[in-house]
């Protein structure tokens, strides 16, 4: 699981590259995502190769978890990423 550090009042986006694990010939067709209370996905791209996340939001000293299921023309992924908030 990839963690990410980002304060209360930052909107920053993050990007899931799957090029490594995609098949030749596949590629990403969409994607959901699953976001706890407290944190919200305010944007999400879709490109052949990647997601990229638009996050705001959070509590400083909380962590969140996003789970991301990716979908391919052939396969499905499952990916999280904790975004923890600190006031830095």
């Amino acid at each position: 699981m990839k963690s990410f550090r980002k304060q209360p009042r930052d909107h920053l986006d993050y990007d899931v590259i799957l090029t490594d694990w995609l098949e030749p010939e596949d590629e990403i067709t969409g994607v959901e995502i699953e976001t706890p209370a407290g944190i919200a996905v305010t944007q999400r791209s879709v490109e052949p190769d990647r997601i990229k996340v638009w996050v705001a939001g959070g509590a400083s000293g909380q962590s969140y978890k996003l789970t991301l299921l990716i979908y391919t023309r052939s396969r499905i992924k499952e990916v999280e990423l904790l975004i923890i908030v600190v006031e830095m």
